[in-house]
Order: structure tokens, then sequence, then C-alpha cells
């Protein structure tokens, strides 16, 4: 490749992205932009809440999943679905802004409805998982999938190996997470 064509290339690729902050884009871009700050915003704030309060407070390993010993109000699971589902709420009503806008390019759009997706699959994935879960015996269960990872946080007094195990199975099998990328945390 000689240095004319580098040198047309990075040019075309500057005029890409300075059209993306000029002109009719730019309100369009930053609509786009400041969409994906809010549900990241989102997602982070619902991901900290599921930090362990304590995180010497490792009670067990296996694999790489961590099991967690937790102390929270009594109301913890009750209020933990109430505020996953404010969180999720507010991004969808975020992304289907972006889907409804007309000034919203095509390929913005189907960002947005593919993220709508994969929100409306986790949903259903952590259903599944909670009920599974709590098919096995435990009194109350909350999972929480974001990005790749997996939140369990299961109401126990201690969890056995054998529970550990099942908990793995079933998020593997529901959401295809792998135990490495999966933090259960015990509620007392």
């Amino acid at each position: 490749m000689d240095i004319k064509n580098v040198k047309n290339k990075l040019s075309k690729t500057g005029e890409k992205i300075k059209s993306w902050f000029t002109g009719e884009n730019l309100k369009r871009n930053i609509i786009v932009v400041a969409s994906l700050g809010i549900i990241g915003g989102a997602v982070y704030l619902n991901w900290n809440y599921f930090k362990p309060a304590d995180s010497d407070n490792v009670a067990a390993q296996q694999g790489n999943s961590e099991l967690v010993d937790t102390e929270y109000a009594e109301s913890y699971f009750a209020m933990t679905e109430v505020s996953r589902q404010r969180t999720r709420d507010e991004a969808l009503e975020v992304l289907q802004t972006i889907v409804d806008n007309e000034a919203t390019a095509q390929e913005d759009r189907a960002t947005a409805l593919n993220a709508i997706n994969v929100i409306a699959a986790n949903i259903q994935s952590e259903g599944n998982i909670e009920s599974l879960v709590v098919s096995k015996g435990f009194e109350d269960c909350v999972a929480v999938i974001s990005e790749g990872n997996a939140t369990v946080v299961v109401k126990s007094d201690g969890l056995l190996e054998n529970e550990i195990t099942q908990i793995q199975e079933i998020v593997y099998t529901e959401a295809g997470i792998l135990p490495e990328n999966l933090k259960i945390i015990e509620k007392q």
C-alpha cells in the first residue's frame, strides 16, 4: 500500500468523523450519545446496587464464582426488584425515544432496537433463573444480568457446594453465562 492510498483513507475517515459533529447530524448524534450515557449510567447504578457491602466478607469460592454474605434490610429482595425494574424502564424509555424519533438515522434505530432486544432477553433470563433457583428450595432470589455477567442474590443461611453448583448450572442453562462471570451473593 502506498502513501497516497493511506492519505486518501485517512482523509475519508477524517471527513466521516467531522461530519458526525457538524450540521444536521450534530443534534441527532448528541441525542444518541446522551442516551447511551444515560443507559450506561443506569446499568452502572443497577450493578453497583448489587455490590457487596464489605468486599472482605467473602465466605467461599468455587471456581471463580463468589459467595458473599451480606447484611441488608428485611425488604431487600422487594426493593431490589423495584429498583431493577425502574432502571430498566428508564433505559427502555430512552431507547424507545431514539427508535420513535424520525430524525434518528436508520443505523442508530437498529442499534437502539438491538439494545431493547438485549434488555428483553435479559429480563426473560432473569425471571427464569429466579423461578428455577426458588424451585430448588431457596426462599427468595433476585438475578441481574448485564453485559455478559450475572449476579444472583439468594436468601440462605449458608450455601452448600452442591447449591452453588445448582445455581451456576441454572445461570449457564438460562443465560449462557459461565461461572467465572457469575457472582452469587448470600442474603440471610
